[in-house]
């Protein structure tokens, strides 16, 4: 019986640049932030080490197309969550359960964004803080849009939220039970909304 060669699939530059994107990804949450080289990269993806770079052609280049892929990813966490549908505290245990989720449905993208919330390198620090500014945004947009109007300048509040989110996610990955998860949203979202009800 003649063997059938087995022969590569074509890929557009589009979905080529999304598969080497997705290695990257991939290989800074297993190994650490950045440190995925161009020819581990294509290893992964079975391209050549060349490859890789017409489409990063240099390491700094690859780094900032993973930290934007990923603030895009995460950015769309809020798509759908509407202002003035439901209390805050409603909006808020649901964007805690998305974030929740992602430890199983995305383990790179919270690995990742861990890692560069680590980076204090010039560039990279900046890219976060920007990222940062805008996450914040749309959480005081939902404090104060909500039902129960909360303050509008919600600011202080977004980032204690933000920083218990980040601290949720790694209580997932660490395989903490879903009834601590669970308790320890509960006890995050009352503690600040009763204080910025209280200001």
């Amino acid at each position: 019986m003649a063997e059938t060669k087995k022969t590569r699939t074509r890929l557009s530059p589009e979905e080529r640049r999304e598969q080497l994107l997705q290695a990257a990804i991939d290989l800074f949450a297993e190994r650490g932030f950045g440190e995925a080289k161009h020819a581990d990269i294509a290893k992964r993806a079975g391209v050549s080490t060349a490859a890789t770079f017409v489409y990063f052609p240099t390491r700094e280049e690859l780094l900032i197309a993973v930290v934007e892929e990923v603030a895009r990813f995460y950015l769309a966490l809020f798509d759908g969550i509407e202002g003035g549908k439901g209390t805050a505290s409603d909006v808020l245990h649901g964007l805690a359960a998305r974030i929740v989720s992602l430890v199983d449905t995305h383990l790179s993208y919270v690995l990742v964004q861990h890692g560069w919330a680590a980076r204090f390198d010039k560039d990279l620090r900046t890219r976060f803080l920007a990222f940062q500014d805008q996450v914040l945004s749309k959480i005081s947009e939902i404090l104060w849009a909500s039902e129960d109007n909360m303050m509008r300048d919600g600011r202080d509040d977004a980032r204690i939220l933000l920083s218990a989110s980040e601290a949720l996610a790694i209580m997932k990955v660490d395989g903490e039970p879903d009834e601590k998860l669970e308790r320890f949203t509960k006890h995050t979202i009352e503690v600040v909304l009763a204080y910025g009800k209280s200001n």
